[in-house]
């Protein structure tokens, strides 16, 4: 942290002058988020392919029915005309194959950024496990599939405290209050969380910082619980969890101890 420079003078113009201290530093970034998507699964998808092909099948053969009725009129002059046996399977094909067509879409569809469990690979390392102030585990994001609402994403660590009962710490990535844009060593909060911002051109001068849970962003969890317990057979569990919709868990490590590597 910096050091605390010479006081500077405020002067308002509906208060009197008074003084405060100057750290030099600059004001935070303030940051955007992207909205909490919901992440279905692919049965949505899959009841949509269903029911394109039940409602292709249905026209096809209302269609068929009526080729029929004119068939028998001219069947007998017409010794090219198709067998209506061939020509229903010709149409079931035909539907077979614009289900899949439909399938295929609708599963590109599931792998964007709003459908379908998100994909995420991460690295967990410990950093001096025994130091009840300084020590934590460092959880970085690797690779994103897709940006995820930091928001959204909520971690979970399941420890025993001093007494033997199992608690329950739980917090929002997105939390202000010595989580967000913080780290162990500036603050003295269970979890912290630096996240990589991405900055967005608005115009020629103007640029806005948007916050997204995606590569490069690092989750820090401290080795010893908040009344000092080191931390033993420890979970940690990291969910996309959005207000609306379906979440997913994506990831979870167990086994967690201050004494050990992770």
């Amino acid at each position: 942290m910096t050091s605390l420079n010479t006081a500077d003078v405020c002067n308002h113009a509906n208060q009197p002058a008074s003084t405060f201290l100057a750290t030099n530093q600059s004001l935070p970034v303030v940051v955007d988020t992207i909205g909490a998507s919901a992440v279905p699964s692919f049965a949505p998808s899959i009841v949509a392919v269903a029911m394109a092909g039940l409602f292709v099948s249905a026209l096809t053969f209302s269609s068929r029915r009526a080729d029929d009725e004119e068939e028998l009129e001219t069947m007998a002059d017409d010794d090219a005309a198709v067998s209506p046996v061939i020509a229903t399977i010709l149409m079931v094909a035909i539907t077979v194959v614009l289900s899949g067509v439909i399938y295929v879409w609708a599963s590109s569809l599931a792998e964007t950024d709003v459908k379908g469990v998100p994909r995420v690979t991460f690295d967990i390392e410990d950093i001096n496990g025994f130091d009840a102030d300084e020590g934590h585990w460092r959880i970085t994001v690797e690779q994103a599939q897709t940006p995820l609402a930091t928001q959204a994403v909520v971690i979970k660590v399941f420890y025993t405290n001093a007494t033997g009962a199992l608690n329950i710490f739980e917090t929002n990535l997105a939390e202000s209050g010595g989580v967000y844009g913080f780290n162990p060593a500036n603050s003295d909060a269970f979890v912290t969380f630096v996240d990589s911002v991405t900055k967005e051109q608005i115009s020629e001068t103007e640029s806005r910082s948007i916050s997204t849970f995606n590569s490069g962003d690092t989750i820090f969890i401290r080795t010893h619980a908040p009344d000092g317990t080191p931390l033993e057979d420890a979970t940690i569990e990291l969910v996309y969890s959005p207000l609306n919709g379906n979440g997913a868990k994506l990831r979870t490590w167990t086994d967690l101890s201050y004494d050990r590597k992770a």
